[in-house]
């Protein structure tokens, strides 16, 4: 095998390999995140329905009894280019908004991101970062951040 052969056939392993970790949750040139949606609302006040997806995967829609949660973990893109967004519904009520983006990581704490849905809005780790308001969810510049 020639150096240019050897050489390919080293680039092709680094491939695979990354792709199978990342498959794994195993992540080698990226950081690894696991985001948490918790229904925090009232008991007996209905389900939360969620729905959460990226550019590349969509989680399908969840119902989440009171104090359900639903989750999961990824590698970033090697490029920083990670985009999660979630549409959550309660009732009548609705908002629209990304959960996650590789810029404003540091917001997690560490490489976990919890939100929770309560009856005044969700919350980040503790901090309201929306309220209820259907219109993020048609027009999402719009969004009502808090």
């Amino acid at each position: 095998m020639g150096f240019a052969s050897a050489k390919t056939f080293l680039f092709l392993v680094l491939i695979v390999s990354s792709h199978l970790l990342t498959f794994a949750h195993i992540c080698v040139f990226t950081d690894a995140f696991t985001i948490y949606v918790a229904n925090k609302l009232p008991p007996n006040s209905g389900k939360l329905l969620i729905r959460c997806q990226s550019g590349n995967n969509d989680l399908g829609y969840h119902n989440l009894t009171t104090n359900q949660e639903f989750s999961w973990s990824f590698c970033t893109a090697v490029f920083g280019r990670t985009l999660f967004f979630c549409h959550f519904w309660w009732g009548a009520k609705e908002v629209c908004f990304d959960v996650f983006r590789d810029s404003w990581a540091q917001r997690c704490s560490g490489d976990q991101c919890y939100w929770a849905a309560q009856s005044d809005g969700i919350y980040l780790s503790g901090s309201k970062r929306h309220v209820w308001d259907g219109n993020s969810c048609h027009r999402r510049s719009n969004f009502k951040q808090v």
